[in-house]
């Protein structure tokens, strides 16, 4: 009797040498890990599958690892296996990124969102993506069209026009083979995901897969008869997968993020109290946080990224505000509260989950209010950089942009939030001003970065309102350049701002003092405040 259910191993043999295979998921969530775990093994013991193409949306692996635990992409980063890896993100597969630089393997980095389109327009039979995205950073052909390395060499994006007006058309794959999950599975391959924190991009990838000809191995937690599934709940129908892996092992291999095995609070099964007592101290973290909420809209879509972004969620839920923002996260939830670090993707008591090629729907089509980003490196035009460094060795390191170029080229306000030194600086707010104990080591404010994740000529010139919240001061862009507008209390414009810039910022002739509730630790009336502008 014929069946789709197979074991990781005889999934893994279906893979041939030269495949380009296409991962879904998020870091740990919806990853596939047991049939990827299974072509590792395989090639450890044959030598095959080799010299695959690996691609995903965003980041598939561990971060690390965590607790010496390789995961997703990190299963294939043996030289041979690979020879070339597309990814919106390479933060997560650090043994990859070595590779990378090693020059073993040939690299793309494209944005986030125009990958998980580029499914969708390969699923539609389409050879090129058309985006706007991209244009002006490094994944612009006139720039370095998302290359990684000097042995990566073929182009697959190019600028055409169209009506005047300028696109960047990416090549779409064929896929041979996709590795996706879902949590319970019939017997013809209808797929459900109840228990998975998001949907990434699952659909997409199966449905141009079968568009390629390719074949589509699913791991799932459950195996239910025939016709069991309620049709409304099927997020993929049978007819687009080919296998079904049981997994032998879901509390190692089918954890809902890769700090949680299971929390139902990402699901929307329960809703769970958010408690105010997690605020942040008074420090410089809260002081930006604070600053950058200031920019908040009320019951409009936002996103707020990594690192210090991610206490604006605190301050609003300090200051009595969370319920009435609609944060969004790029795998795609609406509202509620989204999780951090090593469950990063997932969202807490969300009012709305849809799959991560139809928030960057949303993104890309101008919708989002507000984006909020780390700072990393930025220049006299106002460019910023957070995908590639480099350190005092000369040691490169290239995490990739993931979904920022989506985010920063479609929200119509984009809030830089970052200190204005790295790498040894302390500070503490004290009596309502910044005290600078330690500056750091690492300018930030630079002649030339080294890359060019936002453009902030082409920001400009789309008339974006560009901020950049630092621990002592806010800047916003101009056609001419940065305009430093607003100096926090305790801080000396010339030793502590402009010596530590490589470059000479305008310094508005109106430049005035950051508001002091900023800096005090009662909360800063933020409520009243958004909605006196409404």
């Amino acid at each position: 009797m014929y069946t789709k259910v197979c074991s990781a191993r005889e999934a893994a043999a279906l893979v041939k040498d030269g495949a380009f295979l296409v991962c879904g998921g998020n870091m740990n969530s919806c990853l596939a890990e047991e049939i990827c775990i299974a072509l590792e093994d395989r090639f450890k013991e044959e030598g095959h599958p080799q010299n695959m193409t690996i691609m995903s949306g965003s980041g598939v692996g561990d971060m690390g690892p965590v607790g010496g635990v390789q995961r997703g992409f990190e299963h294939f980063a043996h030289e041979g296996m690979i020879r070339r890896v597309i990814v919106g993100h390479n933060g997560s597969n650090h043994t990859i990124m070595q590779m990378q630089q090693d020059l073993k393997v040939e690299s793309y980095n494209f944005p986030q969102g125009v990958i998980e389109h580029m499914f969708r327009s390969r699923a539609k039979g389409l050879d090129v993506e058309l985006s706007r995205v991209g244009i002006g950073t490094f994944v612009d052909p006139r720039l370095e069209g998302g290359k990684c390395n000097s042995i990566t060499k073929e182009e697959l994006v190019e600028v055409v026009t169209i009506g005047g007006t300028e696109y960047l058309a990416y090549k779409t794959p064929k896929i041979d083979v996709a590795l996706i999950r879902g949590t319970t599975a019939d017997e013809d391959g209808n797929l459900t995901c109840e228990d998975e924190a998001v949907l990434t991009n699952i659909q997409a990838i199966a449905m141009a897969t079968k568009a390629s000809g390719g074949i589509v191995l699913c791991q799932v937690k459950n195996i239910v008869r025939k016709g069991a599934l309620p049709a409304r709940d099927v997020v993929i129908p049978g007819v687009f997968i080919d296998k079904l892996i049981v997994s032998k092992d879901p509390e190692r291999n089918h954890r809902m993020t890769m700090g949680e095995y299971y929390n139902p609070a990402y699901t929307g099964k329960y809703k769970y109290p958010v408690s105010a007592s997690a605020a942040l101290p008074l420090s410089v973290k809260k002081t930006i946080a604070r600053r950058a909420a200031m920019e908040l809209k009320l019951r409009v879509p936002v996103n707020t990224g990594l690192g210090y972004p991610e206490g604006i969620a605190s301050v609003a839920s300090e200051e009595g505000i969370a319920d009435d923002l609609m944060l969004t996260v790029e795998t795609g939830a609406f509202g509620g509260v989204p999780a951090a670090r090593t469950s990063f993707g997932a969202t807490s008591n969300a009012q709305a989950i849809v799959d991560s090629p139809t928030i960057f729907d949303l993104y890309d089509g101008g919708f989002l209010y507000a984006t909020f980003v780390g700072l990393a490196e930025c220049d006299p035009n106002g460019s910023v950089n957070v995908s590639r460094f480099m350190d005092k060795s000369g040691h490169e390191r290239r995490p990739g942009a993931g979904g920022f170029i989506n985010l920063t080229q479609g929200a119509k306000n984009v809030i830089f939030c970052g200190t204005m030194t790295a790498g040894g600086y302390k500070a503490e707010v004290r009596d309502g001003k910044v005290v600078i104990l330690q500056e750091g080591a690492e300018k930030k404010f630079l002649k030339a970065i080294n890359q060019v994740t936002f453009s902030g000529p082409h920001a400009a010139e789309i008339n974006q309102n560009v901020l950049y919240i630092t621990d002592r001061c806010v800047f916003r862009l101009t056609r001419e350049g940065l305009v430093l507008t607003e100096i926090a209390p305790g801080i000396d414009l010339q030793t502590q701002i402009l010596d530590l810039m490589e470059f000479k910022p305008i310094v508005s002739e109106n430049l005035k003092e950051m508001d002091p509730a900023i800096f005090a630790e009662a909360p800063i009336g933020l409520r009243a405040l958004l909605e006196g502008r409404e």
